[in-house]
């Protein structure tokens, strides 16, 4: 039965472009639903261009884990690999260490060259950022759903699998639920809100 469905996603918030030079904080958001429905919701910070991605998430799913006294979810959702600017999610990483599964879902078409280049300027590990960016996306597959088309990278379960838990949960639109909730709660904490202010202002101190 779908109810019994137990997954999560973790998203980022949104930050203005100055927060990129300063290595301020934004939103991290993650979310977990039973079947369709949002069951708890965790918040946390994370640096905006800095390298504590996978953990930020890492503890967010056992937060959410233990909120529901559930050993582990049937499935981790991510929005792509990067969060935060060129902040970055290792899912590997996650799947080994939380044991579950992990789905990335890129919701548009990465053009790599810029992202390259755009590493290259601004990071001296560029290259790994950029390699983990690149083997995600280009193992990335194309998946067809009613709602449209997605590129889905999975660890842990095939993708014929990941495709069927992602259509089951699909709802107002073509990002699975766990992953829309928690794209609209960091949204919705950081944008026209005097969050990142906060933040800004506690990191200056």
């Amino acid at each position: 039965m779908e109810a019994d469905l137990i997954t999560a996603g973790v998203d980022d918030g949104f930050f203005p472009q100055e927060f990129k030079g300063l290595k301020l904080k934004t939103v991290l958001a993650g979310v977990l639903c039973v079947g369709r429905i949002p069951k708890s919701v965790r918040i946390d910070t994370i640096t905006v261009d800095g390298d504590d991605g996978t953990a930020k998430a890492e503890a967010l799913v056992e937060w959410l884990e233990r909120d529901l006294n559930v050993e582990a979810v049937d499935t981790l959702f991510l929005d792509g690999v990067t969060v935060a600017g060129f902040n970055y999610v290792d899912p590997l990483e996650l799947h080994n260490n939380l044991r579950v599964p992990v789905a990335v879902i890129f919701k548009t078409e990465l053009k790599l060259d810029r992202i390259r280049k755009a590493l290259m300027n601004h990071f001296t590990d560029w290259r790994r950022r950029f390699d983990l960016i690149k083997d995600n996306y280009t193992k990335s597959c194309e998946v067809v759903t009613l709602k449209r088309k997605l590129r889905i990278t999975p660890y842990g379960l095939g993708l014929n699998e990941t495709a069927r838990i992602v259509v089951r949960l699909q709802h107002l639109s073509a990002i699975p639920e766990p992953l829309r909730v928690a794209d609209l709660v960091a949204s919705e904490l950081t944008k026209g809100t005097k969050l990142l202010e906060v933040l800004k202002s506690r990191a200056s101190r």
